[in-house]
């Protein structure tokens, strides 16, 4: 377990903070704390859209940021403060629950807390029905604790969010109706597969928001079972060990079909 947190401990490819390393050393090495900075500095799309808020169309496309690196580059165009200094609404970059659990997690990372974002879906957001969402797992010293920085909930249930592994798992064994995910536009098995990939990544230290750039998933129907297609991602659900998940590394880094390319973990 030593190696798994210490792995988990250190930047990856997205979490590298670069040039703004020095800017959160000097934040508070708390979780809950930091999660609550995170939140002062972006603001969700959805909340632009249900507020009304008049933004410059520019300004939307700081969803499509991709790494920590780029994440700041956008908060701090907008607002040069110290990143514990809470901005106005109007004065956060947009974005959405990817980018408040990576900025979160690249945090962590650089104070040495043992932490990894996770792709899955949330039961919290809509009755009967599990919505894909990005959350943030730390170890507090005694497990693997749940927090959703975009809502500041810490201390989650595994009833309350199941990773990408386990909502596959959940749906491939007949225990959930697999058109209970989704994000309330697509449902089914796109959706599980796109979030598969992404927390396989993620779980590998390489965290990417979208899916779209996975040829392997890019299958027609999409929301259809696919048996030769979806018995293979079954192989990354059989890897995972509570204990450790190098068995699920191993997997990932020996299929390139599943790696995000440098284009899009760069950008």
């Amino acid at each position: 377990m030593d190696a798994e947190l210490s792995y988990y401990a250190t930047s990856g490819p997205t979490t590298q903070l670069g040039e703004y390393g020095n800017l959160v050393a000097d934040l508070p090495a708390e979780p809950v704390r930091l999660g609550e900075i995170v939140r002062g500095l972006l603001l969700h799309n959805s909340v632009v859209a249900m507020r009304g808020m008049k933004l410059p169309p520019e300004r939307m496309t700081d969803m499509k940021r991709t790494g920590a690196a780029s994440v700041l580059d956008g908060v701090l165009d907008l607002e040069p403060d110290a990143l514990d200094s809470k901005r106005r609404s109007e004065r956060r970059m947009v974005g959405f629950c990817y980018h408040f659990a990576l900025l979160h997690c690249a945090f962590l990372r650089s104070k040495g807390i043992p932490s990894r974002t996770r792709c899955g879906f949330a039961r919290y957001f809509h009755p009967g029905r599990w919505i894909d969402h990005w959350i943030v797992e730390y170890w507090d010293g005694d497990g693997w604790r749940l927090h959703d920085t975009q809502l500041g909930r810490d201390g989650l249930s595994r009833d309350d969010f199941q990773d990408g592994l386990v909502a596959w798992e959940q749906s491939r064994s007949g225990a959930v109706d697999p058109f209970r995910y989704g994000n309330e536009i697509f449902w089914g098995w796109d959706e599980l597969r796109g979030s598969l990939v992404n927390d396989i990544g993620a779980l590998n230290k390489i965290e990417v928001g979208g899916w779209k750039w996975c040829d392997l998933i890019a299958v027609e129907p999409l929301d259809q079972p696919h048996p030769d297609l979806d018995t293979r991602l079954d192989a990354f659900v059989r890897a995972a060990n509570p204990d450790s998940m190098d068995n699920v590394r191993h997997a990932f880094e020996s299929d390139p079909a599943v790696q995000p390319p440098a284009g899009v973990t760069n950008d």
